[in-house]
């Protein structure tokens, strides 16, 4: 078994007199991962440890802390493999003992799936874990997710605490992400003229500072595995933001930066082919026009995660990264 990852914490004044489990689910742990402590007891270098200690001595979640209390938690790994180790080399951006940031090509899956189960990010990730940490086995935790052709940054949890926190702050709108994309057509004049396009209130702006939004519910077709569409009646809410950087007369495309209020699967990609401003070599929601990609020979859609801002989940610094076109969109701009 590997050994536990070790969490520390000096009680402040605000928890005096109140339970440890009070106290830890403040700092983002769940009930499931307080159960799991329960269960923790090892050995490192001859020294006796258990799940949850207070001041050097085993401790129960009932019991009560004083200010200055010192906490330690040792949360145990996760037994398993979250996908096939697969010998990949990652485009790191950022990485400490709770989260990795990565730079992901297009071509890879996240996660394994029908036809894609051998080679993915997923198993990328844990065969670089196995090679370069003494761990038998890892789970990476995705925040959120790219699709298959989509390139750009995403970013891992690499621990259960790390993922409580994280996915709590992306549900929450904590997690800002925003994409470049290359679609057919000006989708600006479409203004006026498609139900739930509009220009952004000033109101939206201090959270949203782009000119132009979508509001078009978003449901699966029926029968289908993948395809989504715009469905008013049935489809669940879902909120897109974007400026057009960029329009290209001569070929007909806009680069556009945009940015999620909502996580709909495909939400860009529907969104966009509702205004009929397809993403460029999206062989699913585009159309002959915007698939043949203006002869320049792309072979996937022209979607990026271009930046992203958070909260360290631990440290709980700001943090903010980018990373810009790479070089099959780059031949976009020219």
């Amino acid at each position: 078994m590997s050994i536990p990852t070790l969490f520390t914490y000096t009680v402040p004044k605000d928890f005096a007199n109140k339970s440890i489990e009070a106290f830890l689910l403040e700092q983002g742990y769940t009930k499931s991962l307080l159960s799991a402590l329960k269960r923790v007891h090892f050995f490192e270098e001859e020294i006796e440890h258990y799940g949850i200690e207070k001041n050097g001595q085993w401790a129960f979640t009932v019991d009560h802390l004083a200010e200055g209390d010192c906490l330690s938690v040792y949360l145990p790994p996760e037994e398993e493999n979250s996908a096939p180790p697969y010998d990949f080399p990652l485009d790191i951006v950022y990485e400490d003992r709770d989260i990795l940031l990565l730079n992901k090509p297009a071509g890879l899956p996240c996660h394994p799936s029908p036809g894609h189960f051998e080679k993915t990010l997923a198993g990328a990730v844990v065969f670089y874990q196995m090679q370069n940490s003494s761990a038998s086995s890892f789970v990476c935790h995705f925040i959120h997710r790219l699709d298959l052709d989509t390139s750009g940054l995403i970013l891992l949890a690499k621990n259960r605490l790390a993922a409580s926190i994280l996915n709590k702050d992306m549900k929450e709108g904590r997690i800002q992400r925003s994409y470049l994309a290359f679609c057919q057509g000006n989708p600006e004049f479409s203004l006026g003229h498609v139900p739930g396009f509009r220009r952004v209130h000033e109101s939206e702006k201090e959270e949203f500072d782009y000119a132009f939004a979508i509001s078009a519910p978003i449901a699966r077709v029926e029968e289908e595995k993948m395809l989504r569409t715009v469905d008013f009646q049935k489809g669940q809410e879902a909120l897109s933001y974007f400026n057009v950087l960029n329009y290209f007369p001569n070929n007909n495309y806009s680069l556009l930066q945009l940015q999620l209020a909502t996580g709909r699967t495909h939400q860009i990609r529907v969104h966009l082919s509702y205004l009929s401003c397809p993403l460029l070599g999206d062989s699913l929601y585009g159309n002959e026009e915007s698939i043949v990609s203006q002869n320049i020979g792309l072979s996937r859609q022209a979607l990026h995660s271009y930046s992203i801002s958070f909260t360290h989940p631990i440290g709980k610094e700001k943090m903010f990264f980018k990373r810009e076109l790479p070089p099959d969109l780059s031949l976009l701009l020219q």
